[in-house]
């Protein structure tokens, strides 16, 4: 497991107290998270802008998108700015 996905995965943890992280992983999606809404995705983006320095946007946090994704974003930008085209 990289470092940014276990980084990801403690902040996770922290904003959804019911999880406990041995169930999370790459494949696993936002929407799986229990809660997940609009406002987690806010939490998520500030969580990301704040540890990472990156800024996501809010429609590339949905509930469809993997942590694989998200980690792919944090750590390439350039695969965040094609993500941003489509």
């Amino acid at each position: 497991m990289s470092g940014t996905l276990s980084k990801l995965i403690m902040g996770l943890v922290d904003m959804f107290p019911e999880v406990d992280g041995s169930g999370i992983n790459g494949e696993t999606t936002l929407g799986e998270l229990p809660d997940w809404d609009s406002m987690a995705a806010v939490n998520l983006q500030v969580f990301i802008d704040e540890n990472f320095h990156i800024q996501v946007p809010l429609d590339l946090l949905n509930e469809r998108a993997r942590l694989a994704e998200v980690v792919t974003y944090i750590e390439d930008p350039e695969a965040l700015k094609k993500a941003k085209r489509v």
